[in-house]
């Protein structure tokens, strides 16, 4: 099989698949869900304890 390891801005990853911020990356069990399966990484918008506030910006 070929070699799909990735480095990208010294972030490496075994391929270079990766799963958007979107609903499949909102849970940890997903992201897990996804490295088990073989997704070579997931880009989050945020992390931390405590989430940003929720500004409605619709009126």
């Amino acid at each position: 099989m070929a070699n799909l390891t990735t480095n990208f801005v010294g972030i490496k990853s075994p391929n270079p698949f990766w799963l958007a911020s979107a609903p499949p990356t909102d849970k940890e069990y997903n992201v897990r869900r996804a490295f088990e399966a073989g997704w070579g990484g997931v880009v989050w918008k945020t992390l931390g304890e405590a989430g940003p506030p929720v500004v409605n910006v619709n009126g």
